[in-house]
C-alpha cells in the first residue's frame, strides 16, 4: 500500500529462492486480490541463475568441449523447446562438473550491460528481462545472497532503492558470511587452468583460431607469441600448485601428529601463531614458487585482452565471447592469488582462514570468511537507506533483541515484539522427560531415544518429525527404528538418502503413517499443517560445533563466549525447530524435548522461557506415548 501510494520502490529480501517463489506466486497475488491495488512486482536472482542466450549460441557454434558440456547443452535445448524460461531453478543439474559448465553459460558476465545485450540479442536475455521488470516495479523481491552481492558490488547489482524489508532476518549474518566467503580447492584450480588452455585448447586456443583470419599477419604473429608465453606460464604455475598443496598436506599431517584423518575430516585454522610453526615455512616457500609465474600470467593475459579491445578488426561475436571468458578467468586468477597470498603471508584481522580436508571426497580446500559483518551492515544498509525493517519469527533470545542488535550493529533500531496468532496453551503440549540419560552417556541416551521414537510412533501412528543435530546420530537411529516401524506399517523417511528436502516433505505429507528424520535444514522452513505432523521430537539442544573455524573465531571476540554467543544462537535455532509444529490456528500437537539439559543445566530454563506459553508436562519418558495420545484424542 505504501509503495503504490508513494510510488517508491521497496526491496524485500528473504533467505531462500523457495521463499522468493512463494512470495511471488502466492502471497503477493493474494494481497493484490484482497487489496484491489495495481501493484507491479519484480523478482531478481543472482546472474548465475539465468541462461545467457549469447553464450549458448557461442557454445553451439564452437561445439561442446567435453561430455559434460554436451550433456548440459542437450538438457538446455530440450528444456527451452518445452517452454523453459531460462532460469536455473527449472533445470536439474547433476554434480559439480555440470554446475561448472552451467556457470560458463550463465549471465554471469559483469561486463555485459543491458545496452550491449539489447544490441546483440534483441532483448531475449532472461536476466535483462527480469531486470527491466524490476526497474518498473513497486516491489522487488530478492534473496539475502543477492542483497549482499549488491552491497559488495557498491550497489551495481540492484536498481537504486531506499526502502528495504529483510525477512527471515535471523539468517542475515549467516547469509552475509556465505556471500562474503571464498573457497578454493586443488580441483577448482586444475579446472581453471583447463578452461584457460594453451595454444591448442581452451579459451586461449579457441581465441587463437578465431583470430587467424581476422588479424593482419604481423598482429596475429605477435598475439600468437603472447599465447605461447601464456601457455608456458600456465604450465609452470599449474605444476607448482601441486607442490604447494603437497606442502599444505604435510602441514596438516603434522597437525594431527601423523595419525589417520578421522570420520569428520580435518579442519585447521590459520592464525598468527600458525605462521611461527617451522613447517609453515615450507608452505610459504612453495607459495612463492607458485606466485611468480601466476602473477606474470595475470599481467600477460590482461595485456592480451586490452590489446585485442584496441583492434577494430577483432570484434566478431565469437571473439567477444572468448575475450569475455578470458577476462573472467583473469579475474578469477587474481582473486585466487590475493586470497591465498593473504592466508600464507599477510593475515587480515577481520578474516577467518582455515584449511579443510574432506575425508569422504579427499578434497583439500582453502577457506576464507569475514569475522564480523555488523560494520558492513551499518555502513551499507542502516546508514544509507531511508528505512529498513528487519523481521523474523525468531529475532529475540531471552525475550529481547540484545543479541541480534549486537551481531548486526543495529544499536539505533526501534523494536517491536508482536504476539503469535496461535493459541499455544490450548494447541501445543510441551513434554519434558524427567529421566532421560545425559547426552554424554551415549549408549543409554541413544537407547532411550530409539525407544521413545518407537513407542510414541506406534501409539500415534507416526505423524512425527524428529529433529537431530548430528547426521551420524540420525543415521544410527534410522538403522534401528526403520525396520521395526515398517512392521507396524509406519514408513520412516530419512534426510540424506538421495531425495531433496522438498521431495521428502511431499512424501511425508502424503503418507498417513510416517516418521521423518531430519537435521539442520529441517529445523526451519518445514511447513506441514494439519494432522500429517502432530508430534515434534527435538533430540538435542542445537548448539553449534565449537571447533567449527567460524564459530571458534567469533567466540574469541567475546568475554564470555558461551553466554554471549553460543547460547543465544542455540536458543534462536531451538525456537525455529519448535515453530515447525503449529502452522495454522486449527493445528494441535506435542513437542517433546529429549535433552535433559533443559532441566539439569543452569541455562536450561532459558530455552523453555524463549517459547510461547504451552501446556507443559514434566514426566518420565515412558509416559510420553500416553500423554501424546491423550492430548491428540487418539
Amino acid at each position: 500500500m505504501w509503495s503504490t501510494r508513494n510510488n517508491a520502490r521497496v526491496v524485500i529480501s528473504t533467505n531462500t529462492l523457495n521463499l522468493q517463489d512463494q512470495l511471488i506466486n502466492k502471497d503477493i497475488p493474494d494481497l493484490q486480490k484482497a487489496l484491489g491495488i495495481d501493484l507491479r512486482v519484480g523478482v531478481l536472482k543472482g546472474r548465475v541463475n539465468y541462461l545467457c542466450p549469447r553464450r549458448l549460441e557461442a557454445l553451439r557454434h564452437r561445439k561442446p568441449r567435453d561430455a559434460s558440456e554436451l550433456r548440459l547443452l542437450a538438457k538446455i535445448l530440450v528444456w527451452l523447446e518445452q517452454g523453459g524460461s531460462g532460469q536455473l531453478g527449472e533445470l536439474n543439474l547433476t554434480g559439480p562438473v555440470e554446475k561448472e559448465a552451467w556457470r560458463r553459460l550463465s549471465a554471469q558476465d559483469e561486463a555485459c550491460t543491458g545496452e550491449v545485450c539489447m544490441n546483440r540479442m534483441g532483448g531475449i536475455c532472461p536476466y535483462f528481462r527480469a531486470r527491466q521488470t524490476a526497474l518498473g516495479a513497486h516491489i522487488i523481491i530478492v534473496n539475502h545472497a543477492l542483497l549482499l552481492s549488491d552491497v559488495v558490488a557498491n550497489n551495481r547489482v540492484l536498481p537504486e532503492y531506499k526502502y528495504l524489508i529483510v525477512d527471515e532476518a535471523h539468517h542475515l549474518e549467516d547469509a552475509s558470511t556465505s556471500a562474503l566467503s571464498y573457497r578454493v580447492t586443488q580441483g577448482d584450480i586444475e579446472r581453471l587452468f583447463e578452461e584457460l588452455g594453451g595454444t591448442n585448447n581452451g579459451s586461449l586456443g579457441q581465441l587463437l583460431t578465431a583470430l587467424s583470419n581476422q588479424l593482419k599477419p604481423s598482429e596475429y604473429s605477435a598475439f600468437e607469441r603472447g599465447v605461447e608465453k601464456a601457455t608456458d606460464l600456465a604450465y609452470r604455475a599449474q605444476s607448482r600448485f601441486k607442490d604447494f598443496f603437497a606442502a599444505i598436506e604435510a602441514f596438516l599431517e603434522q597437525e594431527r601428529n601423523g595419525e589417520a584423518v578421522g570420520d569428520y575430516g580435518q579442519q585447521v585454522r590459520v592464525t598468527d601463531s600458525t605462521q611461527h610453526i617451522p613447517i609453515w615455512d615450507d608452505v610459504m616457500i612453495s607459495w612463492d614458487e607458485v606466485a611468480q609465474p601466476l602473477e606474470a600470467l595475470q599481467r600477460l593475459l590482461s595485456s592480451l585482452v586490452s590489446g585485442l579491445s584496441d583492434e577494430e578488426s577483432a570484434n566478431s561475436d565469437q571473439v567477444e565471447n572468448l575475450v569475455g571468458e578470458l577476462l573472467s578467468i583473469t579475474h578469477t586468477l587474481q582473486e585466487m592469488h590475493d586470497n591465498i597470498f593473504a592466508m600464507v603471508s599477510e593475515l587480515d584481522n577481520n578474516t577467518i582462514y582455515w584449511i579443510n580436508l574432506d575425508v569422504k571426497y579427499g578434497h583439500l580446500s582453502l577457506n576464507f570468511a569475514p569475522l564480523e559483518i555488523g560494520p558492513l551492515m551499518e555502513e551499507y544498509l542502516w546508514h544509507t537507506k531511508e528505512s529498513v525493517v528487519v523481521t523474523s519469527a525468531t529475532l529475540t533470545a531471552n525475550n529481547n533483541f540484545d543479541y541480534i542488535r549486537a551481531r548486526l550493529n543495529a544499536d539505533e533500531a526501534d523494536e517491536l515484539i508482536l504476539g503469535s496468532p496461535f493459541d499455544y496453551e490450548n494447541s501445543a503440549l510441551l513434554f519434558i522427560p524427567t529421566d532421560m540419560p545425559e547426552p554424554m552417556d551415549y549408549t543409554n541416551y541413544q537407547r532411550s531415544i530409539e525407544r521413545a521414537i518407537l513407542r510414541t510412533a506406534r501409539a500415534t501412528g507416526g505423524r512425527m518429525l524428529v529433529l537431530f543435530t548430528s547426521y551420524k546420530q540420525l543415521k544410527a537411529t534410522s538403522h534401528v527404528v526403520s525396520p521395526l516401524l515398517a512392521k507396524d506399517g509406519i514408513q520412516v523417511y530419512e534426510q540424506g538418502e538421495g531425495a531433496s528436502t522438498s521431495a521428502l516433505l511431499d512424501s511425508f505429507r502424503s503418507s498417513d503413517h510416517a516418521v521423518l528424520l531430519g537435521t539442520r535444514s529441517f529445523w526451519e522452513g518445514v511447513d506441514v499443517p494439519g494432522e500429517a505432523l502432530s508430534i515434534l521430537m527435538i533430540i538435542k539442544l542445537p548448539f553449534d560445533v565449537p571447533s567449527d573455524p567460524v564459530i571458534a573465531a567469533r567466540a574469541e571476540t567475546f568475554e564470555n563466549a558461551f553466554s554471549e554467543y553460543t547460547l543465544p544462537e542455540a536458543i534462536l535455532r531451538f525456537r525455529q525447530g519448535f515453530g515447525r509444529l503449529i502452522r495454522t490456528q486449527s493445528d494441535r500437537g506435542v513437542v517433546a524435548v529429549l535433552d535433559r539439559r533443559v532441566r539439569t543445566k543452569q541455562y536450561g530454563p532459558l530455552f523453555i522461557k524463549s517459547l510461547p506459553v504451552c501446556h507443559m508436562v514434566d514426566s518420565s519418558v515412558e509416559n510420553l506415548p500416553d500423554e501424546a495420545t491423550r492430548w491428540l484424542n487418539i
